[in-house]
């Protein structure tokens, strides 16, 4: 039975919309349901019908708006994102509401702490349902919803997993703090250190990045240098409405191609001899016209802020498991060391790895003889590094697979925007086409050289595609299943058959 053509496209048409107009309702009962019960609870049930009905009002007007906006029926995928990002916006809000009463109820007591819970968490609703209105109405008729949908979707989830990760070590700290300075102040006491803890994670990660053009080791270019790059890419740049980025060129046969920096005035576009070199001139447009729509669409800065959680969670990981690989009992065997055979001066080399080893072990050695107590709080120590290690170790992995949910988002609708901005689907498609034969050709060895800025590239430059695993091995059959599983969870662009197909879709609309 074909849902292409016959009776079976509008049977398909039909359980669409359908499906589409019961999630709507449901949305808008469970919105008004919930305010109804905040309100009541916060400010008294007199008002509470109007006020619920007023701010649950909001979605279903927008959910209308969009199924009458959009081109063609409502879809089933949009109606399931639909069931999502409210599921995910009702968690949030939940969870607001509790991170409230639990920070209120010592000092002001139960029924004062719901109040004042109920009260913030209305008035994070009244405004996220006068933004959604807002949003909706201001994207425009031509908007792709259900990519809209899924990235809307995809930043609900990511800021509940900073929440709840947040949420864990605060958790421990208040534990830990209890034992101090009791329940009352341990409170406060491990909200500082949840703070604390996050900004200095959050900051070391973000400086001691390197710069990406030094890792993709390009280097800046002029317009005497390359006068045809130059003068494509200042055609692109004005047709996107964005500022003439700086263009770097790497040496390097693997096709990069990608922009780097969080401003739109500071961007960098670095292409490499491999990419250059594969494309024809209008191929080598359409891909400068893709990169310049992540600047249009500022993916970078958004793509910056939505990995917070991700950077977050793996400096805790890192720290974490060098401390138990330092204090627990097991030795790291990175490299051969030999300690000095005396003591260094401490104002001319203080610091350095060959003095003091990878990870300090001259300092570790030098340490006196730890007693009981000590072996017994490093015990403790341990089981809570332990501890935070695990959580920070499933944030890490659930909030990178949302990540790569919303820049395999991004990706498609930079496709889209290069090809308003060409005009040519088809010359896009070829020049993907031409970047993967490219990486095919590339050797492993170069590939895994420029491994740590795949993910910024126009296609992935990662060897995904090799199979890690014997396949005539039981266990080389299980790590081949659990390489092809971590492809799909964490694979950053879309796979480059779908890019084709969708980019061939809009080739034929165009006819």
């Amino acid at each position: 039975m074909s849902t292409e053509t016959g009776w079976g496209a509008p049977v398909v048409s039909a359980v669409s919309v359908v499906a589409y107009a019961l999630a709507m309702i449901g949305v808008a009962v469970a919105c008004w349901i919930g305010i109804f019960l905040l309100w009541g609870v916060a400010i008294g049930p007199d008002s509470a019908l109007a006020a619920a009905t007023a701010i649950a009002a909001c979605p279903a007007l927008a959910l209308g708006y969009v199924a009458v906006s959009m081109d063609g029926n409502p879809t089933l995928a949009m109606a399931a994102y639909v069931v999502c990002l409210a599921g995910a916006t009702a968690t949030f809000l939940a969870a607001v509401w509790a991170t409230v009463f639990l920070f209120t109820v010592i000092p002001l007591g139960f029924d004062a702490a719901a109040t004042v819970a109920g009260l913030v968490t209305l008035a994070l609703a009244a405004t996220a349902a006068a933004v959604s209105v807002g949003a909706l109405t201001a994207v425009g008729e031509a908007t792709d919803w259900t990519l809209a949908f899924r990235m809307a979707v995809a930043i609900l989830l990511l800021v509940l997993i900073t929440i709840g990760f947040l949420a864990a070590i605060w958790l421990v700290a208040f534990v830990l703090s209890s034992l101090f300075v009791g329940p009352i102040l341990g409170v406060y006491a491990a909200g500082g250190i949840t703070v604390l803890a996050t900004a200095v994670l959050g900051y070391h990660e973000y400086t001691q990045v390197a710069s990406i053009e030094q890792r993709a080791d390009a280097t800046p270019t002029t317009a005497d240098d390359l006068p045809g790059i130059h003068a494509t890419t200042t055609k692109v740049a004005a047709q996107l409405g964005v500022p003439m980025p700086t263009i770097a060129i790497s040496e390097t046969h693997a096709p990069e191609a990608m922009v780097v920096g969080f401003r739109p005035s500071e961007m960098h576009l670095i292409l490499s001899y491999g990419a250059v070199t594969a494309l024809t001139d209008a191929q080598l447009e359409a891909v400068i016209a893709h990169e310049l729509a992540h600047v249009a669409n500022r993916d970078a800065m958004v793509m910056t802020a939505v990995s917070a959680p991700v950077v977050l969670a793996d400096g805790l990981r890192a720290r974490v498991r060098d401390d138990v690989w330092l204090h627990g009992g097991r030795e790291r065997d990175d490299e051969e060391w030999e300690p000095p055979a005396e003591r260094p001066d401490p104002d001319e080399e203080w610091g350095d790895d060959e003095i003091f080893g990878p990870n300090d072990e001259w300092r570790t050695m030098t340490q006196p003889s730890k007693s009981d107590d000590d072996d017994a709080n490093e015990s403790d120590g341990w089981l809570i590094s332990l501890v935070l290690f695990v959580v920070a170790t499933v944030a890490w992995v659930v909030s990178r697979a949302i990540t790569a949910v919303l820049s395999r988002a991004r990706e498609t609708a930079a496709d889209r925007t290069a090809v308003e901005v060409t005009g040519s689907p088809a010359t896009l498609a070829g020049a993907l086409r031409a970047l993967d034969d490219r990486i095919t050709q590339t050797p492993t060895r170069d590939l895994r050289e420029v491994a740590s800025v795949s993910s910024l590239s126009i296609l992935p430059l990662e060897p995904m595609a090799t199979d890690p695993g014997d396949p005539d091995s039981i266990f080389g059959r299980a790590r081949n299943r659990l390489h092809r599983l971590r492809v799909r969870l964490f694979r950053s662009h879309p796979p480059t058959e779908r890019r084709l197909a969708d980019l061939e879709t809009l080739e034929r609309e165009r006819r």
